[in-house]
């Protein structure tokens, strides 16, 4: 293999590779996962373990899937309030802090009250509440 024809492969395979790159966002955009639950819309756990309504008790807070998105699941005065667990500053996934009655970011420190507004730190905008009801003791993204 002489330099020439090695520079034109070498030059065809960045070209390729970089439009490959671009690519695969548009990919997985047009053609998005949906293997999350039984039917991608149930509250699952961490484990894809179906998480039923009745098993949520009053002042509980659960982290899982909804939809296929990290989500928090609460029951508060008898009825169930489903939140999106991401955080609106940069994406990362809040937990929460029990001892604050808060979501807290562990990324850049955003805070939450437990109705997802925002209380302190950098979040623009209040976690997604997240329109849900219940199906034969399931809690599925309306």
């Amino acid at each position: 293999m002489n330099r020439r024809h090695f520079f034109e492969k070498f030059v065809s395979a960045l070209f390729g590779g970089t439009a490959l790159a671009f690519l695969t966002p548009a990919l997985g955009f047009l053609f998005p996962n949906r293997h999350f639950g039984a039917t991608g819309r149930e509250f699952t756990d961490a484990a894809g373990q179906i998480v039923l309504a009745g098993s949520i008790t009053e002042g509980d807070i659960r982290l899982g899937l909804l939809g296929g998105k990290p989500a928090l699941v609460a029951r508060r005065n008898g009825e169930l309030i489903a939140l999106s667990a991401v955080c609106t500053h940069l994406g990362c996934i809040v937990a929460f802090n029990a001892g604050a009655n808060t979501f807290q970011c562990p990324c850049h420190g955003g805070k939450y009250d437990r109705d997802g507004n925002v209380i302190a730190g950098p979040p623009p905008q209040p976690l997604e509440r997240l329109n849900i009801k219940v199906e034969d003791d399931k809690i599925i993204l309306a």
